[in-house]
């Protein structure tokens, strides 16, 4: 496809502009980046090898070429997403360069994903080209392009595991496709694959940890997170749920921690303070120091040599705990849980606009491609709200992924108006 020479001087221009800001801005460092550096065994296998990459290569100069490199992959999955929509909802081209920025926006100025040394820097990216298949794969009612979005989002699952919340939305593709095809062997097989994700990734990380650290266990401190909420809303009370005295002895050691740092739900209410504002705000006290360290140092008192150990014995616990603990005061859990997802969704006006698009969109979405699109997008968003909201807590690092859903909406509503009245093409 060839787009007019004008449209592609200002398009290159923009992206330009944009890297100059990246490079001016420089690498952004959290805790969690150097814990990447380090290769620690509970983060992202994906991130840390492709880190390791660029200060094996490039030692202690590798912060330009790491940053160019995370800005190109940024740049070629917006470039892609957008031609895939310019194909099939035939937008102008003004309204493309609109979106060029507010994609831009949300990686680099919103929440600058790409300067931050940490994950989210390939996965936001790989999300893009992840819905850009998806998408198109929908709109050609072609397996092929549902097949590369089944290997996106194992990669995207392998970097970040919150992204296991995709997997419905593309077994509702996978249906739809079926029934409307009818081609049952290829959508059957395609059926087999995507069960066989979660299975593949964990398997790949078992293969990474053997072949990293020589050790043949999963370290994703999954219910370490997960079980965070259940502990802040619990009460002495619960010590009873338990059956064996290594959850009970665990529960106690890990309550009266949380009692002596005051950093439990009934505090917040003592003192006047919303309940999850409150867990939100002290989430690393209660997960990482109050749960993890400080049982892991427990362990390491009592036998347990290696931090590997320690960490795997923690994550063992928690994995047995996590579900009583949650059934014995679920309706506070869920509360705090609906509560979460609200603030991942930008508040209470954000959700309120998010569910508002979803309806519209859901109205026309076999009558119009630009609603198909925006469904897709506002499906994918809510799934990842839930995940979040259910494992961690929602923070902008694991929810800005859907920022430009608003931004995009507005464009694409008034782009029949511009093509009409300003003789835009």
């Amino acid at each position: 496809m060839r787009f007019p020479k004008g449209y592609l001087m200002i398009n290159s221009t923009i992206y330009v502009l944009f890297g100059l800001v990246v490079a001016l801005k420089g690498p952004i460092y959290l805790p969690d980046s150097y814990a990447h550096m380090d290769m620690l065994i509970n983060r992202s296998p994906v991130y840390s090898l492709f880190l390791k990459v660029f200060t094996s290569t490039f030692k202690a100069h590798y912060v330009l070429p790491l940053l160019l490199a995370q800005y190109s992959f940024l740049v070629l999955s917006i470039r892609f997403l957008l031609r895939i929509l310019y194909k099939n909802l035939r937008i102008s081209l003004v309204a493309i360069l609109i979106l060029q920025l507010i994609f831009l926006a949300n990686g680099v100025y919103w929440y600058p994903s790409v300067n931050r040394v940490l994950s989210e820097s390939l996965t936001f990216p790989m999300l893009l080209f992840f819905i850009g298949c998806l998408f198109n794969s929908l709109m050609k009612n072609d397996f092929g392009w549902l097949l590369r979005a089944i290997i996106l989002l194992g990669i995207l699952q392998f970097t970040r595991g919150q992204f296991v919340a995709f997997l419905p939305v593309l077994l509702l593709a996978l249906v739809y496709m079926i029934y409307t095809t009818k081609n049952y062997k290829i959508g059957g097989l395609l059926i087999i694959v995507l069960a066989l994700v979660p299975v593949i990734v964990s398997c790949s990380e078992r293969v990474y940890y053997k072949l990293v650290f020589d050790q043949n266990k999963n370290y994703a401190m999954t219910y370490v997170h997960c079980i965070s909420a259940p502990f802040y809303i619990a009460k002495s009370s619960d010590i009873e749920i338990f059956e064996t005295e290594e959850q009970k002895s665990f529960f106690s050691r890990t309550f009266q921690i949380l009692e002596s740092k005051e950093i439990t739900r009934d505090f917040a209410i003592s003192n006047r303070k919303d309940d999850y504002d409150f867990f939100d705000e002290n989430f690393t006290k209660i997960c990482n120091a109050s749960i993890h360290e400080s049982n892991m140092e427990y362990y390491r008192k009592h036998g347990f040599r290696t931090e590997y150990e320690q960490q795997y014995k923690v994550d063992e616990v928690t994995t047995k705990m996590f579900f009583p603990l949650l059934k014995a005061n679920f309706k506070l859990w869920f509360r705090m849980l609906l509560k979460s997802i609200e603030k991942g969704l930008g508040g209470r006006s954000g959700a309120f606009l998010t569910f508002m698009i979803l309806c519209f969109s859901l109205v026309f979405v076999f009558k119009d491609n630009r609603f198909a699109f925006l469904s897709i997008a506002v499906i994918l968003k809510l799934a990842n709200s839930l995940i979040v909201a259910i494992a961690v807590h929602s923070i902008i690092r694991y929810t800005f992924y859907f920022d430009w859903i608003i931004g995009m909406t507005i464009v694409l509503l008034l782009d029949p108006i511009l093509k009409k009245y300003l003789n835009v093409n």
